[in-house]
């Protein structure tokens, strides 16, 4: 009888303490959910600006498209994007702040780190809003238009500088679902149509 009442007793405790410890378990899951869930990126990318449509810098000083020529041989390593000066800049997806600064090209600039060899980085700014260190989410603003580094001279119209880089390889943001205007592309194109009437009769008027 006593042999029974003690496995009873034991079986009794063992499934508490499972219990508990399914509980613990299940709360700890919970917690990281709630904490991780802010930071997951329900898009590829989100624009780093609010203007739209995202449209790529033209102007007397230069072509902001990706890969675009430079003095020197080099080649442009993202993408420009007209925007108002002082109008938010967005993290195109959610990571962690890895730098601020400032440099003679860039001007004021931020740099996110969003894991898998994925960075971001944001130039020319006119203030920042973010510090080393700290997790921002996808569309979180880190900063505002400026015209700081190179892009101070008064022909070079206001945009932010979207460089993203794959295992410290620059990609076309374009990559990532981000689809600018480019004007001058469009320009081209429809300089280059026939009229109309040209068209229809090309094809029989059809």
């Amino acid at each position: 009888m006593q042999t029974i009442l003690l496995k009873t007793w034991w079986a009794s405790v063992r499934g508490k303490r499972v219990a508990f410890a399914s509980g613990v378990i299940l709360g700890a899951g919970i917690t990281l959910v709630a904490l991780e869930l802010p930071y997951v990126n329900w898009q590829v990318a989100v624009a780093p600006v609010d203007t739209l449509p995202l449209v790529i810098r033209h102007d007397a000083k230069g072509d902001g498209r990706f890969d675009a020529p430079r003095s020197g041989g080099r080649r442009h390593r993202g993408i420009d994007l007209l925007a108002t000066i002082d109008s938010p800049v967005r993290a195109i997806r959610s990571g962690q702040v890895v730098r601020v600064g400032l440099h003679h090209g860039f001007g004021q600039f931020v740099e996110i780190e969003h894991g898998e060899g994925l960075d971001s980085l944001y130039a020319h700014l006119n203030t920042v809003r973010v510090t080393p260190g700290v997790w921002v989410r996808q569309g979180d603003q880190i900063g505002t238009v400026g015209k700081t580094g190179n892009a101070h001279h008064p022909w070079i119209l206001p945009h932010v500088h979207l460089e993203v880089t794959r295992n410290g390889e620059p990609i076309d943001p374009v990559a990532l679902g981000i689809q600018p205007v480019d004007t001058r592309a469009v320009t081209v194109a429809t300089a280059a149509r026939p009229p109309m009437d040209d068209r229809l009769d090309s094809v029989g008027g059809e």
